[in-house]
């Protein structure tokens, strides 16, 4: 008898491997992206009110905590002592289209020893970017949290004689269906009066009327209203991206450097109603200048897995860098070339403003300070003409030089991506809806400022998008910039977008260009 056996062979294989190290790192969300993440979790949000470790007038720092993931909406604080202006016939305000943006004049995000980031002039800079802020957050949001109030609106016709008697015999433009300008709109009624009085009081016999709307009282310095800024305003790499402070061995801090507090009755932080001078310049209250940090915390599992996974990180993030120089009218006349740098960089866009004499001879008593962008003189037949391009490795970016109005508009839309929400007469002049009451009757001043003086062709911004996608050879990139007709000497000042890389290895950090 014949027997077969039949062997079964049953292998028990092990895994060896270490359950210490956790998910391999697809299987971590990205925590410091910026946007929602994709897992369900728990997530706790601490917030600190984080003191100046140093204040002055001229300077602040702020020194972070190494713990958690920093929040890019975290904000900064400031208010004032409210004695800029000890009359009562006037008010003193921010200024309406950055608010209280203007009392930076530097910033920079460090760690330890490297800035990661830095915006020099960042008060002219914040003019460009309040550009592309809907109107309704600049009302509903902004006039709240950071002074800025600048949205225009068709104001209909006020009433605009001298009135010597309350009859009907009166001469009189109002219309509650014709709008013939524009102006300042805050929500606020028409003062018939003028500025002085409020916009309930009766119109006196004699009294000649002066329609003006005023800022809200929370906004009058004499109140010591408190506003704040965005971190991500004042860096751009926190648009983009969110410190990991826990996985970061140095200290890293922020630093603010304040414009100049002027002495006499002069002030570029802030504005005053028309014909009226400060008392003194802006104080700042040091109690209540401090930051407030937002730090996300996840569960300490995941933050470790998170850690562990990227040991080595890579950020990629735009910063910008600023020339600024004095042109005459006569060098803009004759077509300025202007070098602005950016060899060996990668250069994303470029653009450029010019304050012209008569914003830097106004300043205070105005409704936007020294914060402008200016433009060639404009009359009744022209508004002049302004000629650009720009050149970088050997090639112009335009094969025709741009000198059309809607052109030199389309260009900043084209750069950012985004609409710049500027009337047609705060750009260029163009439409002479920006007017006085002599030229149109029945128009209204906004804290007695016309419109055609304080707001006309005011944001004038040339822009530039460098689409070839080159790195920027040795001899940098010019700007071709022709103006006629310019009035005195402009203070031209230009923003390069560069691309960076920071590199966090092992809690150090390494920045460099890409």
């Amino acid at each position: 008898m014949t027997y077969k056996f039949f062997y079964f062979y049953y292998y028990n294989i092990m895994d060896t491997t270490d359950d210490s190290q956790g998910p391999s790192p697809s299987q971590i969300p990205d925590l410091i992206r910026i946007g929602s993440v994709s897992t369900d979790t728990a997530i706790n949000i601490q917030t600190d009110i984080l003191d100046p470790v140093i204040f002055s007038e001229r300077e602040a720092r702020f020194v972070l905590d190494n713990k958690g993931i920093l929040h890019s909406n975290s904000r900064i604080t400031f208010s004032t002592a409210g004695d800029v202006y000890s009359g009562t016939d006037a008010r003193a305000f921010f200024p309406a289209h950055i608010g209280v943006h203007s009392l930076i004049q530097r910033c920079a995000l460090r760690v330890g020893t490297k800035t990661i980031c830095e915006i020099e002039d960042y008060n002219h800079f914040s003019a460009y970017e309040t550009t592309f802020l809907p109107p309704d957050a600049v009302s509903e949001r902004e006039s709240v949290m950071s002074g800025r109030f600048l949205k225009t609106a068709p104001v209909l016709q006020c009433r605009s004689a001298s009135f010597t008697t309350a009859s009907n015999t009166a001469s009189i433009t109002e219309s509650i269906t014709e709008a013939k300008s524009i102006q300042i709109d805050n929500g606020t009624g028409v003062n018939l009066a003028g500025v002085g009085d409020k916009f309930w009081d009766p119109i006196g016999k004699n009294t000649e009327v002066l329609p003006s709307r005023a800022i809200l009282d929370y906004q009058d310095e004499k109140n010591k209203p408190t506003y704040s800024i965005l971190l991500a305003d004042l860096f751009p790499f926190l648009k983009t991206n969110q410190l990991p402070l826990y996985m970061m061995s140095e200290q890293v801090s922020i630093h603010l450097t304040f414009t100049d507090r002027k002495t006499g009755t002069t002030s570029e932080r802030i504005c005053m109603s028309l014909a009226t001078s400060p008392t003194q310049d802006v104080t700042l209250v040091r109690n209540d200048c401090q930051m407030i940090a937002d730090y996300i915390f996840y569960p300490q599992d995941m933050m470790e897995q998170y850690r562990q996974a990227n040991s080595t990180m890579s950020f990629t993030y735009v910063d910008y860098h600023f020339v600024k120089r004095t042109v005459s009218a006569t060098q803009y006349a004759n077509g300025l070339i202007q070098n602005l740098g950016g060899a060996g960089r990668i250069v994303n866009k470029v653009f450029v403003g010019a304050e012209g004499s008569g914003a830097n001879a106004a300043k205070d008593q105005s409704l936007l300070n020294v914060y402008q962008a200016n433009g060639p003189t404009i009359d009744n037949t022209t508004t002049n003409k302004v000629t650009t391009n720009l050149k970088y490795n050997d090639n112009f970016l335009y094969p025709i030089d741009v000198s059309n109005d809607a052109r030199h508009y389309h260009n900043v839309f084209m750069s950012e991506g985004r609409v710049p929400y500027i009337a047609r007469d705060l750009y260029r002049g163009e439409g002479e809806l920006a007017t006085n009451h002599t030229n149109t009757p029945g128009s209204c001043d906004f804290e007695d400022h016309n419109a055609l003086d304080e707001l006309q062709q005011t944001q004038f911004w040339t822009a530039y998008r460098l689409n070839r996608g080159e790195r920027v050879n040795s001899r940098g990139i010019e700007l071709y910039d022709t103006r006629t007709n310019v009035v005195g000497a402009s203070t031209m000042r230009a923003w390069l977008q560069v691309m960076r890389v920071a590199n966090l290895r092992d809690g150090m950090i390494e920045m460099g260009y890409a």
